[in-house]
């Protein structure tokens, strides 16, 4: 709500009572000086001038502090024009008065010059306050910039035909009588017109109504004081008297009385306006926050957006891959089996270059945090030592690793073959910060509240240069990397972003430039208390490595697929059903699989195995890909032959499906390609 201009102000009940008490009490003074107006007191001519001078100052004062308002209803500027009117004319009377300025004579025109000037000043001030009362509430109308100063206009016109009818005239000039100056007919009677046209302007505010309003309560009071003055000097008769003298004292009180309405009107402007200003601050504060908290949200929601497009597109390169590296496997094996020991060195190679590109495989697949993780109760002291010591041999004598644990790190359920993956790049990475050496620094502990512990935090710190401003924004995208070309892949970091994400925890960055970078893994106990695991797809069918070529520790079986591994050992002759709708695969697997001992029917979709059961096969294992073409994917023909045939045997196998863990679940065997014979046999129960 706007603050309301002075002029619009609403005058309480006890400034109403201040001012009329005021005003009786300067009656009352009135009436004790009135026997003795006429006596007279020494000259002191240049009283005038100090009287005059201080009107001029305090009405000028008052005029620019009422013109300066942002809104100006018509009263406000009359009553704006009257206080110009009014300290123009003190200026003049300074000017006209003899000795004012002067020891002798006036600055400019007739020493007789004064007491026109005197008499118009007293009457044209309440002429300007009757005509801001009679525009009072009358309706606003549009009007140019010109004509809203029209009474600013007219004050100044006004000042200005006073002044050259003063010089013109001689019409207000004192009478000698005796050694005392009389004041002339014109001069009398001017002033007791101009003291009833103050007395008229009285009467029309309180008629009106107008005494409800501050400005004018106080404007009633200060007629009363030009009223009484101005008819008390004139009936003392002459310069200098009592009366004389008291005016000009009755003078300067009303003239401040307005001045200092307007000086706590704007005082208390001010206290608003900074009221105005705390809460707009405030406001902006909040919305800079929800500005910041919006485009924070909008960029996290982005990044999640482009993480799970490029979480889709790894899904299916790491499908199509392990195709690749399942025939690849598949036939190095077949072929092993054919040259021998004399092959040993090459397949070895071959090998270890498959693991290679099997973990890249797994890292697209964790790319947007959408794989499910093969949590597994961790005893992560133990796990987070373990995983120091393989990393040690990726350093050289340059670097040291300070391991800092908490004392009371809980159990976790977690990966251990992504946390070791994890851990490896944020170790890796910190070496690489530090290429003339140092300390890198892994500290695990735990996060707690009054409430208790709330989450574990793993945090790798180095002391290396640094990560840019530029670059912190995009350390997590996939592909995106600053190591030179041949040093990195631009999925470390992004493997880390997804496991963290995977596993309901996350991952903070600081980093200062020539201080070094602390990046930590933040598990909420909640979401990876022991109990909370979830079986996923299983590690069995390939050896994971780590990016680095080094091979690591397998995760082991989900409890599911340990059941159907020990219930039912698979005999060499049985029959196994081999579905797979990529040629390759299904013949290499076919002639892996057949190399074991066994008799192997092959299928390229669900719909021709169950041709082939509904032509005799009696089938009493099926291996099938869980991601097939027809409409009928690897679960559902399972679900489909299990129903025939409740004694079937069945293990299922994918290079990425995002229905892998629904089938762990339901109880399938999962086997993650690309697999070899061994791997195999121990699935189903052999070897």
């Amino acid at each position: 709500m706007p603050y309301p201009e002075v002029v619009e102000e609403v005058a309480s009940r006890s400034q109403l009572r201040l001012a009329i008490g005021l005003s009786l009490l300067l009656l009352a003074f009135v009436a004790i000086v009135f026997p003795h107006a006429a006596q007279p007191l020494i000259v002191l001519p240049h009283v005038s001038g100090m009287y005059g001078a201080a009107i001029a100052m305090i009405d000028l004062a008052t005029f620019w502090l009422l013109i300066s308002a942002s809104h100006q209803p018509r009263s406000h500027a009359v009553i704006a024009a009257a206080y110009l009117y009014g300290g123009l004319m003190a200026v003049l009377h300074v000017l006209c008065f003899p000795g004012a300025v002067f020891i002798e004579g006036a600055v400019i025109g007739s020493s007789h010059a004064a007491s026109l000037v005197f008499i118009t000043w007293r009457a044209g001030f309440p002429l300007f306050i009757l005509w801001a009362v009679l525009v009072e509430g009358l309706p606003e109308r549009t009007q140019s910039a010109a004509a809203s100063r029209m009474p600013t206009f007219v004050a100044v016109l006004a000042v200005a035909a006073v002044f050259f009818a003063a010089q013109w005239t001689d019409v207000a000039a004192m009478d000698t009588a005796g050694p005392q100056q009389r004041f002339s007919a014109f001069t009398v009677y001017g002033s007791y017109i101009a003291a009833i046209i103050a007395v008229v302007a009285i009467g029309l505010i309180w008629l009106r109504e107008l005494h409800h309003r501050s400005i004018f309560v106080w404007l009633m009071f200060v007629l009363t004081a030009e009223a009484a003055g101005v008819w008390l000097s004139t009936y003392s008769g002459g310069r200098y008297t009592l009366a004389w003298y008291t005016t000009r004292v009755e003078g300067l009180v009303a003239s401040a009385v307005l001045l200092l309405l307007l000086a706590q009107h704007f005082r208390r402007l001010q206290r608003h306006l900074a009221e105005t200003v705390g809460v707009l601050k405030a406001r902006t504060d909040d919305l800079q926050a929800e500005i910041h908290r919006r485009e924070s949200a909008e960029a996290k929601l982005a990044q999640a957006k482009k993480m799970e497009a490029v979480g889709q597109l790894g899904a299916g390169l790491s499908h199509d891959l392990n195709n690749i590296l399942q025939v690849i496997t598949g036939r190095l094996s077949i072929l092993h089996r054919r040259a021998g020991a004399l092959a040993d060195a090459d397949v070895e190679v071959i090998r270890r270059n498959v693991r290679k590109a099997e973990a890249m495989t797994r890292q697209l697949t964790l790319l947007s945090g959408r794989r499910r993780m093969n949590a597994q109760p961790l005893h992560l002291a133990t796990a987070v030592t373990d995983i120091v010591d393989s990393v040690r041999p990726l350093l050289d004598g340059r670097y040291s690793v300070k391991l800092d644990l908490a004392p009371d790190l809980p159990d976790l359920a977690l990966d251990p073959l992504e946390l070791e993956i994890a851990l490896t790049n944020l170790m890796t990475n910190a070496r690489d910060a530090m290429p003339d050496g140092g300390v890198i620094e892994l500290r695990a502990n735990v996060d707690a509240t009054p409430d208790g512990p709330s989450a574990v935090m793993l945090t790798v710190k180095d002391r290396g240069a640094g990560i840019r401003p530029e670059v912190m924004e995009r350390i997590f995208e996939p592909f995106f990397t600053t190591k030179e070309p041949g040093k990195g892949t631009g999925l470390g970091l992004a493997q880390v972003y997804g496991f963290a994400k995977a596993s309901g925890g996350q991952v903070e960055v600081d980093s200062r430039l020539g201080q070094g970078t602390r990046m930590t893994l933040v598990f909420p106990l909640a979401a990876v208390a022991i109990g909370a695991a979830a079986s996923g797809v299983t590690e069995e069918g390939g050896s994971a490595a780590d990016g680095q070529g080094r091979k690591a520790r397998p995760s082991g079986l989900g409890p599911a697929m340990a059941g159907a591994a020990t219930s039912s050992p698979i005999q060499a002759g049985e029959v196994i059903l081999l579905v797979d709708d990529n040629d390759d695969v299904r013949d290499a697997s076919q002639q892996l699989l057949a190399a074991g001992g066994f008799a192997v029917r092959a299928a390229q979709d669900a719909h021709e195995a169950l041709r082939l059961m509904d032509e005799g096969l009696v089938p009493d294992v099926l291996i099938s890909d869980i991601v097939m073409p027809g409409g009928v994917n690897g679960v559902e023909l399972a679900r489909r032959i299990k129903a025939r045939r409740p004694d079937v045997r069945v293990v299922l196998v994918t290079g990425y499906s995002d229905v892998a863990q629904s089938a762990s679940e339901e109880g399938y065997p999962v086997v993650r390609k690309p697999y070899d014979l061994a791997s195999l046999l121990s699935v189903l129960g052999r070897g």
